[in-house]
């Protein structure tokens, strides 16, 4: 029989060590001595010597075996060991059960120990013939391996308890005097069986490739078959043939322990070794840098190196950190990637580059965490490999496709007959075609059916010339679009001369056009109504003066537009915007201009018209934007103000021109407005005066020039002076005493009005704190607010600081605030005057009935006081509209629990009305004109 290489070693020791027994167990048994035989002196301690060495032995092979069985060992080594427990306890057994040996449950007995023997070695053959007989593989075991045990310490306990409790019902195993009887003898011819069957099946596994020692197994079961021969030979219980016997058995499980340690042991690290060393060889082989370093970044070993140089050696980068080792951007580079291979796993991709020599390299970090053991850290396994060729062509490759994908020029490559082979991005994008559904198609069928058939005739017949074109194409889009090119065919010539292809780079301009499409709208047209801006205003100026020897010039502003547009919101305003451009537009004449300069203001361009004309031409503007209009759910009647200037009387010059129609329709609007005014040159004086009472009144007051007076307001129930409203004057030393209606619209056009309103609050605050001290209590001063101020968003705030500055009570404030300022934006508004009330600040609508009201809104506001406007004042003892005006405020006031103050009451017929009608309060020129401080103290003393 042919023995494979790999068992050729170990079965020629096997066979030696057999083989040699055998010649001594063919020595012992054929010198046949029976005197020597019969007894050996001193056996039992050397029976327990061996016994204890098999017993220990025994236990050895299935410690190794159980120790290793989470290494995938073949489900034989499991069976095998699971048999040597049960071999270990019942030669356990055996040995405290020996005639002679201290009583172990009861008294000692050789047939007893035999028993327990013959039912080891039977186990051990059995194991050993399952071992080999079985399949060596690795295999799930069915039985769980706890169960293992289990089965042999029942065995093991079944055997102990038909021993001890019913031997009766055993076979004799021994005949004192005798010896062995036939049964012990034919079951230990049994055993010798089963181990030759299982050294002849380890025989026959010798010819395939080594899978175990089968080797030491051969040896193992030989000698266990010898052992057993020995003891069918016995015949008294301390004879040779039994110590024979034993020492055999001692042999045979040292060689199975041999071969189990070599299995569960010595082969498995034998491989690991050659594993080991298969993977140096491969880390040695490796082209890249591959390191072994912690989670701090510090190198624990190198396994492979690539020649970067001394500075990065295998000896010179063991132990050291990477951030004293690279540079820092590199340094954080290997760090993040620890980090996340730390959190992850693996870390792939991250590019560092270094400075090797003269040049840049680039390098690939791939980490991987190896988990370490208990009380360890981990370590990673870190690849640097070089990708400086990959990278370079990378960027090359990034740069050349951003460069086309980025070219707003479209790239066509056509054959010879002038059909397309190729597109770039660019051209796909714009067109929507993709590159095989253009190609072979002729790029005529792209362009635009709008296209001359005289311009397609002329591009075809220069280019079957071979002559380069340029020029603009409208063409189509897959979508249907139509878009504009810039475009150059040019004929591609081979090296004799023939034209092999043409190259069309187009430009798509189409954005191009339309702005310069849309700057020209931009730069000539009002966006909001598309009338002509004052740019192109200025063109049609210098056609009409060069045409026509005179035109007139119409300024025209929508009168109380800010509160329309405050009250109903911009886009409301902007609605009425365009309607009064299509208004003003139809009543003018074909040839007049007309012109959006800003905001409402309107210019109208009348060529040849004279002053009948202009004053025809304004007068049916007038008409046209008094029309009704409905807007925001309600309908809005409009009113302007028209200023009218003439070519070449008043100037010569538009914006001149401009000027004076300026003027003229401030006057116009000073003047009731809803009318029209043709320009003065007292005018223009006028115009030049509130310039200068602009200027003046921005040092007004820095130089003290601005002080408030006090009207006294009576309480009509009471008949005493219970407060009074400041009002504020400005005695210029170049202009005189200027009048408020003069100057304090200057102040709210010029932005003034906050900063002077802060001046008359602290100014009349201080003047309450001086009155309370010289005893005069219970007085409420109104101060008027312009709607700027109350725009404020921290005015509540500064309020406040304002009166605890001054150390004057909330209560003796009371603001005045128009209903144009308060509709302007009603819930900020509402918001404002809640938090001024609750403040403790007394609130009053000032010239009540004469603004855009929302009954809706001043309910829900703070407000303790309507003043009813003097203008329903002047004449409401004689006309029944201002009567009923003023009785209809006096009574929805009353309703809303709030008090009504008249203003401007002037006559005692005013007065007996108001007080009829149920008026609170008074003030005007009947009653008091307003008055200097300490005239005002003693006035309230003297009728207070």
């Amino acid at each position: 029989m042919t023995i494979h290489p790999a068992h050729l070693a170990e079965s020629r020791r096997a066979f030696g060590a057999a083989s040699a027994l055998l010649v001594i167990l063919i020595v012992v048994t054929t010198l046949r001595l029976p005197a020597a035989a019969s007894d050996v002196s001193n056996f039992l301690p050397l029976h327990m010597a061996l016994e204890t060495l098999s017993i220990v032995v025994a236990s050895l092979i299935f410690g190794v075996i159980w120790s290793s069985r989470h290494e995938n060992l073949p489900a034989n080594l499991l069976w095998l060991a699971s048999a040597f427990l049960a071999v270990a306890l019942l030669d356990f057994l055996h040995v405290l059960s020996l005639d002679g040996m201290p009583d172990f449950i009861v008294p000692g007995s050789h047939a007893r120990s035999t028993y327990f023997w013959l039912v080891a070695r039977l186990v051990g053959a059995l194991g050993l013939l399952a071992a080999v007989w079985l399949p060596w593989r690795i295999r799930p075991v069915r039985m769980p391996l706890g169960g293992w045990q289990s089965f042999v310490l029942l065995l093991v306990l079944g055997v102990t308890v038909l021993s001890f409790r019913a031997p009766a019902w055993l076979p004799p195993t021994y005949v004192p005097g005798w010896g062995p009887t036939s049964f012990t003898i034919g079951v230990e011819y049994g055993i010798v069986a089963l181990n030759l069957l299982a050294a002849v099946r380890l025989l026959w596994l010798m010819r395939r490739p080594r899978r175990f020692n089968a080797g030491a197994l051969f040896a193992a079961a030989c000698i266990m078959a010898q052992s057993e021969f020995f003891m069918t030979r016995y015949m008294g219980a301390m004879d040779v043939y039994n110590l024979f016997g034993h020492c055999y058995k001692v042999l045979a499980y040292l060689y199975l322990y041999r071969a189990v340690f070599v299995e569960t042991v010595q082969h498995p690290y034998a491989m690991l070794e050659e594993s080991r060393q298969r993977l140096q060889a491969t880390l040695d082989a490796l082209p890249d840098l591959m390191v072994e370093m912690d989670a701090q970044g510090r190198y624990l070993d190198v396994h492979a190196a690539q020649d970067m140089g001394a500075a990065l050696s295998r000896t010179s980068l063991k132990g050291r950190l990477v951030a004293d080792i690279l540079p820092p951007q590199a340094a954080d580079t290997v760090l993040a990637a620890l980090g996340e291979a730390g959190r992850q796993g693996v870390s792939r991709g991250r590019i560092l580059s270094l400075r090797v020599g003269a040049d840049t390299r680039w390098f690939e970090l791939s980490v991987a965490r190896k988990p370490a053991r208990t009380g360890q850290d981990d370590r990673y396994v870190v690849i640097s490999r070089d990708v400086t060729q990959r990278h370079e062509s990378e960027q090359m490759l990034r740069k050349f496709s951003l460069a086309v994908a980025q070219s707003p020029v479209s790239i066509m490559i056509l054959d010879a007959a002038y059909r397309i082979e190729y597109v770039n991005d660019a051209y796909s994008r714009l067109s929507g075609y993709t590159n095989q559904e253009l190609l072979g198609r002729s790029p005529m069928d792209l362009w635009s059916p709008r296209m001359p058939e005289s311009t397609v005739l002329g591009i075809t017949a220069q280019i079957a010339r071979g002559e380069p074109w340029q020029g603009e194409l409208v063409s189509l889009g897959k979508a249907g679009q139509e878009f504009t090119e810039s475009v150059l065919v040019y004929p591609v010539r081979n090296a004799a001369g023939e034209i092999t292809n043409y190259l069309s780079l187009k430009e798509n301009i189409t954005e191009k056009k339309q702005a310069a499409a849309r700057i020209q709208q931009l730069s000539h047209y009002d966006q909001l109504t598309g009338l002509p801006n004052r740019t192109l205003l200025h063109e049609h100026f210098q056609y009409a003066s060069r045409q026509f020897r005179a035109l007139a010039v119409l300024w025209i502003d929508l009168d109380r537009f800010k509160d329309i547009n405050d009250s109903l919101g911009h886009q409301a305003g902007d609605t009425l915007l365009q309607e009064m451009a299509h208004r003003l537009r139809t009543a003018l004449r074909a040839q007049d201009i007309l012109s959006r300069l800003s905001g409402d203001d309107f210019l109208a361009i009348l060529p040849g018209a004279g002053q009948q004309e202009a004053a025809r031409g304004a007068q049916a503007v007038l008409d046209a934007v008094a029309l009704p209009l409905r807007l925001g759910g309600q309908e809005i009647f409009l009113t302007a103000s028209i200023g009218i200037a003439l070519f070449p009387a008043d100037a010569d010059q538009l914006e001149v021109l401009l000027k004076h129609a300026e003027t003229a329709m401030y006057r116009a609007k000073s003047d009731g407005r809803n009318g029209s005014c043709f320009f003065t040159p007292e005018m223009q004086a006028r115009s030049a005066r509130l310039i200068a009472l602009s200027h003046a009144l921005k040092q007004a007051q820095q130089r003290g020039e601005l002080r408030l007076v006090y009207q006294p307001q009576l309480r009509l129930s009471e008949c005493r002076v219970f407060g009074a409203e400041a009002l504020l004057r400005w005695d210029s030393p170049q202009w005189g005493a200027v009048s408020p209606a003069e100057f304090i619209p200057i102040a709210e056009s010029s932005g003034l009005i906050v900063s002077i309103g802060d001046w008359v609050l602290r100014t009349a605050l201080r003047q309450i704190r001086t009155w309370l001290d010289h005893g005069l209590s219970g007085l409420v001063i109104a101060v008027n607010l312009s709607a700027v101020q109350f725009d404020q968003p921290d005015l509540p705030d500064r309020i406040s600081r304002m009166l605890d500055e001054a150390g004057v009570p909330p209560h003796c404030l009371e603001l005045e605030l128009t209903e144009a300022a308060a509709m302007k934006t009603p819930e900020t508004a509402a918001q404002k005057i809640q938090d001024l009330h609750q403040r403790g600040i007394r609130l009053a609508i000032d010239d009540f009935g004469t603004g855009y009201s929302s009954l809706s809104y001043l309910k829900r506001f703070k407000i303790h006081k309507l003043k009813i406007d003097q203008s329903f004042v002047r004449d409401i003892d004689s006309d029944v509209d201002d009567q009923a005006i003023a009785s209809a405020i006096i009574q929805m006031a009353r309703s809303l629990s709030m008090g009504t103050i008249a203003e401007g009451v002037e006559t005692a017929e005013q007065l007996d009305f108001l007080r009829a009608s149920g008026c609170d309060d008074i003030q005007g020129y009947h009653f008091s004109r307003p008055l200097e401080p300490d005239a005002f103290e003693h006035f309230v003393q003297r009728y207070g």
